[in-house]
């Protein structure tokens, strides 16, 4: 007999790629059941309905995203260079995404956007807790004599994020990671002006 914690995680972790490369509505339960090996009747054991996976597998990919994005960040020891590996975690995810399908923030954002509100709050809380991330870096870089006093910390972490996502939504469809490299260059460049 299944562990019941190891099927839900079976589930989440086979439901995740298939969420973030068809979106939800392409996704079907049944293509869960033919990942996952097993049965409507245990996923619907595990989960109350659809809603819930696509719940949990979003949680799970933003896990796995803030896992590695922190690694990369903590790796640093002052602000710009914290900057900068966040802008070269985004530049190695262009062409090879964690996740399959690429970012599951944008690509969920995109889609709960008028359609699914148990979701797109999920996304609302993600994508501001990826700003303030941004924006204590400044502020801490600033208090440490790193960044220059006078940055808008706020407005900064908006803008990082906002042109980061923008970048990586561009190479992915475009097919290449040209358009993110001219982004970096240019954020590069904005983190040696503010810079002290």
């Amino acid at each position: 007999m299944r562990n019941p914690q190891h099927t839900r995680q079976l589930i989440i972790d086979k439901a995740l790629p298939i969420f973030n490369t068809k979106g939800y509505n392409a996704a079907s339960l049944s293509d869960i059941t033919t990942a996952t090996g097993i049965t409507k009747g245990a996923i619907y054991g595990n989960f109350k309905n659809k809603d819930e996976v696509a719940s949990a597998a979003f949680d799970h990919a933003v896990e796995i995203i803030m896992g590695l994005l922190s690694k990369h960040v903590r790796s640093k020891n002052n602000a710009p260079d914290k900057l900068r590996a966040i802008v070269d975690y985004y530049a190695e995810y262009v062409n090879n995404p964690p996740i399959p399908g690429g970012c599951p923030i944008l690509n969920s954002s995109i889609e709960a956007d008028d359609n699914l509100p148990f979701l797109r709050s999920k996304v609302i809380r993600t994508i501001a807790l990826m700003k303030d991330s941004l924006s204590k870096i400044v502020n801490r870089g600033i208090l440490e004599g790193q960044i220059r006093r006078g940055v808008d910390a706020e407005e900064l972490g908006v803008f990082f994020y906002a042109t980061i996502e923008g970048a990586i939504s561009l190479s992915r469809i475009e097919g290449d990671g040209r358009s993110y490299k001219h982004v970096r260059n240019v954020l590069y460049k904005m983190i040696e002006e503010i810079s002290t």
